[in-house]
């Protein structure tokens, strides 16, 4: 026998923990930096269709601005403080550039003029709601889209109200109709691109002076082939305009908002602006939805002012009406 110890049993290493690529701190960063980018990247919406579709959400923007910044100055990241106090900025200052387009008229003449348009969305069934909405509103010009044959009958009070009227109830999402108690001198349906969505063209008399008001429709810009044909149907608005000598009021739902680059071009190319006492940054679709935004706008030319600006409710569509008051400025 021996008085040695038995050698002692090898200790096993101890298992290394997998090596992460990035730290849970790294990804909120990385988060945060895109974030900041999207911002930055919707200013060139010129450039792509889905560059232009980020721009619309400037709002959101903002917000996620904000929540960055409060992260960089937890986190005590001094270069992340400055990108996002930056990017805040400049968002807020391309949605202040449209919180007041125009400035209260000091003596307007005449009767306010009062417009509502109003998607009431294709498969909305509440039909009564909608209409005794816009019977109560009573409205001089009323513009519908949306309209198409399932609402053919519930139509008939603002039929019965209104003298004229300019009705393409086709099937889909994009049928379209206006009523008016104005004087309707002549109408017309113009369609500008091979998908051939109506514009209702009416020329109207408003306290003696020639009036054309344009309702329209467009695709939503999604998809490289819908984006191109939502363009060219603001340039085909654009050159009409341009090419009138009257009043003009263009309105409806644009699937614009107003910073992005269709928007931008149509202004530019007609000479149309919102001209507008109120913000017209409110949104109009999904209003409760995290994805609001502003889309269903009037614009306006040749010394014309909306002096109010009114949102509805719902009532079963994804818009809510907007109800505006016009009148002339003082020359």
């Amino acid at each position: 026998m021996t008085d040695d110890a038995p050698p002692a049993e090898p200790t096993a290493p101890a298992p290394v923990p997998p090596r992460r690529f990035l730290s849970w701190r790294g990804m909120s960063e990385a988060l945060a930096v895109a974030a900041l980018a999207c911002t930055w990247l919707a200013s060139l919406g010129r450039h792509h269709w889905l560059l232009d579709l980020m721009s619309h959400f400037r709002l959101q923007h903002v917000v996620a601005c904000a929540v960055v910044l409060l992260y960089a100055l937890l986190r005590r990241r001094t270069w992340l403080v400055v990108a996002a106090l930056v990017s805040l900025f400049w968002n807020a200052q391309i949605i202040h550039a449209v919180d007041q387009t125009a400035e209260p008229p000091a003596a307007p003449t005449g009767k306010p003029l009062r417009l509502m348009i109003y998607n009431v969305l294709a498969t909305n069934t509440r039909h009564e709601e909608v209409i005794n909405h816009v019977l109560q509103a009573d409205a001089d010009i009323v513009c519908l889209e949306e309209v198409n044959d399932t609402w053919q009958q519930s139509l008939e009070p603002l039929r019965r109200k209104y003298p004229h009227r300019v009705e393409e109830l086709i099937g889909g999402f994009f049928g379209i109709a206006c009523y008016t108690r104005l004087p309707l001198k002549s109408s017309e349906v113009r369609r500008f691109t091979i998908w051939r969505l109506p514009v209702l063209v009416l020329n109207l008399d408003h306290l003696g002076t020639p009036l054309t008001f344009i309702g329209l429709h467009t695709e939503p810009p999604i998809g490289g082939v819908r984006a191109e044909e939502w363009r060219g149907h603001l340039s085909g608005i654009a050159a009409l305009v341009a090419g009138l000598s009257s009043e003009v009021i263009v309105a409806g739902d644009f699937n614009a908002t107003p910073w992005c680059e269709g928007m931008r071009l149509l202004r530019e190319k007609s000479g149309l602006d919102f001209r507008s006492v109120a913000p017209v940054w409110p949104p109009t679709w999904g209003r409760h939805l995290p994805t609001m935004i502003p889309i269903d706008h009037v614009l306006l030319r040749r010394g014309l002012i909306v002096q109010k600006r009114t949102l509805g409710p719902e009532l079963g569509s994804d818009h809510c009406p907007v109800l505006v008051e016009i009148v002339r400025a003082t020359p």
